[in-house]
């Protein structure tokens, strides 16, 4: 498979920060998806796109309180999407000109990580998982009047990144992955939880120890070689040198998992990469496999200029993979989100540096980047 993607920078202009609360959502209603980023504690912004080079960024909501999370739901129930971020949401507006109306649901809630929607009580109805090493992991029951304070549920101790949610023993409710470890949720309803082991991410290296560079991943919970239980594909989120790899779930119950690399850095055949914080696994060349995709980080860099990568599963079960580089420009992705949103069928990337580095193709700008797939 070759994979073909045509690029388009379609914002330059957004204000210095560090951007991150990222998700592709159809806020308008109008059956294709919008691109939402956030700045740390600041605006966040959606982008409507009319053609792949001509986009228009709209004011989302002010006062962000989170770090890096960010997801959209719809909160309220009426049929419109609505934006969770750190402990407030952003109630739809449903006009492209007029914010959304910022309700705070645990006005302590901030410096977030991870936010994930998943339905963890099973009542039928998305709940909002949270987690970063400033915060433990918790979810949140939403109330039938959303804008009173949310029911918050600890779950257990957090590290920096890595949360998941997926069904990891077969028993039909929702377990949560947090990057070393997995909670079983033992009674279904999230009420209980028992802690089962997963296996280490990758040590920082010496040159790279900063608080936020341990036990930092992204994770998905997924089928990766089709026998129908769920595994989880994990990458290094915040350290240079990082790997990807997931975990096959060998009794279907989350109680045996055994490894498979799909990248290790080789320091002889390459240049030490930047750290991936981007991960999608689903199927990215329509052969009905899981694919991954992924990207280096401006902000941690590696020893050249970054670039985006998809590893295509070339037997199907996870078992032999090939690296596809599909951008290579100097601009580097984080937090990046996948999705059709030209409408042709086909998954298009859209993604932004967490911060930018001086020296990228574009001046040091920051920037948002679409990858059109025309394969």
């Amino acid at each position: 498979m070759r994979f073909r993607f045509r690029h388009h920078v379609i914002d330059t202009d957004l204000p210095p920060g560090y951007y991150a609360q990222t998700a592709l959502a159809d806020l308008d209603n109008d059956g294709r998806p919008e691109y939402i980023v956030g700045r740390q504690y600041g605006e966040i912004y959606w982008y409507k796109m009319h053609t792949p080079d001509r986009w228009t960024r709209h004011l989302l909501g002010i006062e962000s309180p989170s770090d890096v999370g960010g997801v959209a739901l719809d909160v309220d129930g009426d049929g419109y999407t609505d934006f969770v971020a750190g402990g407030a949401w952003y109630r739809n507006s449903r006009h492209a000109d007029t914010p959304f109306t910022r309700i705070p649901f645990d006005p302590g809630l901030t410096a977030v990580h991870d936010v994930v929607a998943a339905d963890i009580d099973g009542d039928g109805r998305p709940e909002v998982l949270t987690m970063s090493d400033q915060n433990n992991l918790r979810w949140y029951k939403i109330p039938a009047d959303p804008s009173a304070p949310w029911v918050r549920h600890d779950v257990g101790p957090a590290v920096h990144a890595g949360l998941a949610v997926g069904d990891l023993d077969g028993d039909g409710d929702l377990d949560i992955v947090r990057t070393n470890v997995w909670f079983e949720n033992v009674r279904g309803d999230g009420t209980v939880w028992q802690v089962g082991p997963l296996g280490p991410s990758t040590p920082p290296p010496s040159d790279f120890q900063p608080y936020f560079a341990f036990d930092a991943t992204i994770a998905v919970v997924c089928d990766v070689n089709g026998d129908g239980r769920a595994d989880i594909v994990m990458v290094d989120a915040e350290i240079p040198g990082g790997q990807l790899w997931w975990m096959e779930n060998l009794d279907g119950q989350g109680r045996a998992w055994r490894r498979h690399d799909v990248y290790t850095w080789d320091p002889a055949r390459e240049p030490r990469r930047g750290a991936y914080h981007s991960l999608y696994a689903g199927d990215l060349d329509g052969d009905g496999d899981v694919d991954i995709l992924s990207c280096e980080m401006e902000a941690v860099p590696g020893d050249a200029p970054p670039r985006y990568y998809i590893w295509e599963n070339v037997d199907g079960v996870g078992g032999r993979w090939q690296e596809h580089v599909i951008l290579d420009v100097n601009l580097g992705g984080h937090a990046a989100v996948v999705g059709d949103v030209t409408g042709n069928g086909l998954p298009d990337v859209i993604a932004k540096p967490w911060k930018p580095r001086p020296d990228n193709a574009l001046g040091g700008r920051m920037h948002v980047v679409f990858l059109e797939n025309i394969s």
